[in-house]
């Protein structure tokens, strides 16, 4: 399996920026790659992105040095594998709310010891077999898979301190958006209430030693890197319509409508 970068800059301590793309469309990742992103998001859960599609996208995720991670739209092992089988270099599975659900997400990616998942050494990820054996592979996968597990529901910040002893977790990422619905705040992932449960989930994250991540609208990614979150996302759809709406308005503008 290839040298997971991702994970790399993350023991570096470094910040890492991705993009979510909720459709399948290898030419804007391999862009997102060109443009620096750190990693791109390709989005099982929300989308239109299935198995077979999400395998070009990664393809071209490898090839522009962007490192494809997927959301599955469960946490279930036959959810998680074919992606993984397909080469992605890890996920980031949502709506983890327990260590015992914890656990079952990190089994889910690797390999024996370290988990359950089901050998293959003959798929993308270990060159159709062509290059070590099916132990150097296996090692290799279980070292560069990266497992992010997402905390969505104040269940979850509830049970933090069971959650962060889970081992093979190398990522835990406070979903605000879900966040704030649990609370009684809908949309609101600006709302005090949230935001407070926001940095006590990433204090115990990083004391537990762990990367933090979290969404959060972008005037408030300095907050949250000044807490020491590391990992961060935006979507190809806001940017488009950022981007769009900029370009639109001052055309408009320009035209004297």
């Amino acid at each position: 399996m290839r040298t997971n970068t991702l994970k790399q800059k993350l023991k570096a301590g470094k910040a890492t920026f991705g993009a979510m793309i909720t459709f399948p469309s290898p030419p804007i990742v391999e862009m997102l790659g060109y443009m620096g992103f750190d990693w791109v998001l390709i989005d099982n859960e929300h989308g239109s992105i299935t198995v077979d599609t999400a395998e070009e996208s990664i393809r071209a995720a490898e090839l522009t040095g962007v490192a494809p991670i997927v959301r599955p739209v469960a946490n279930r092992q036959d959810v998680i594998a074919p992606f993984l089988d397909r080469g992605a270099w890890g996920v980031q599975v949502p709506h983890v709310n327990t260590r015992e659900e914890a656990e079952a997400a990190v089994s889910a990616c690797k390999y024996y010891p370290e988990g359950q998942r089901g050998i293959f050494s003959r798929g993308r990820p270990a060159n159709y077999g062509m290059s070590g054996s099916t132990a150097d592979y296996a090692a290799s996968a279980n070292a560069n898979t990266l497992v992010c597990l997402m905390l969505e529901e104040v269940e979850a910040i509830n049970n933090i301190d069971d959650i962060v002893k889970v081992k093979g977790v190398d990522v835990l990422f406070i979903g605000s958006g879900d966040l704030s619905q649990s609370m009684g705040h809908v949309g609101q992932q600006a709302h005090p209430e949230v935001l407070a449960m926001m940095e006590k989930g990433i204090k115990k994250i990083r004391e537990a030693g762990i990367v933090a991540g979290c969404s959060c609208p972008d005037n408030l990614v300095p907050k949250f890197l000044s807490l020491g979150v590391q990992y961060f996302h935006g979507s190809v759809g806001n940017f488009v319509l950022t981007g769009g709406n900029n370009y639109l308005q001052t055309m408009r503008k320009a035209a004297g409508d």
